[in-house]
């Protein structure tokens, strides 16, 4: 065999080699995507929050902090108190009742708490501040919730 021939034989067997190869690339590819455990289970993926969801509730909020820390009556006027009240839990309900998913949801929790406190409904205040403190043991609001609960329990009155 001459040495001409022997070089373009080689020279084929590598195209076909590579060619082979890269077949056997785009087919491992082409079949989908596999899952390979890397490092320690995290436990399941939870479903991506909805942006425009996530956007109304956080105005919601974002307007129930402005009606609750901004829009204050004059102190005798009792109607006036239970209107901003109102308006404030109307906005925070809105949250927890169409979003219970909210990336805030411990401030709203909090917030509602601080209204029916405001509001004189101090039993479902304790309710919304030991649900911050069940849910969201993490949360900044977490240890606001706990001295609201101590500052309402009934041995703390006497």
């Amino acid at each position: 065999m001459s040495n001409q021939r022997r070089r373009s034989l080689s020279g084929m067997v590598r195209i076909a080699t590579v060619s082979a190869i890269t077949l056997l690339v785009i087919a491992t590819l082409a079949s989908g995507p596999t899952a390979t455990a890397q490092g320690p289970g995290r436990g399941p993926i939870s479903a991506p929050r909805d942006v425009e969801l996530e956007k109304q509730s956080y105005r919601n909020l974002e307007v129930a902090k402005f009606y609750y820390f901004k829009r204050k009556p004059e102190k005798n006027d009792r109607e006036g108190w239970q209107r901003i009240n109102k308006a404030v839990e109307s906005r925070l309900m809105e949250i927890v009742d169409t979003n219970p998913g909210f990336a805030r949801m411990d401030e709203v929790m909090f917030m509602l708490g601080e209204v029916h406190h405001r509001g004189g409904d101090i039993e479902s205040a304790r309710e919304d501040w030991e649900s911050v403190v069940r849910n969201y043991p993490e949360s900044q609001f977490s240890e606001k919730a706990r001295k609201r609960l101590e500052s309402v329990r009934p041995e703390a009155r006497k």
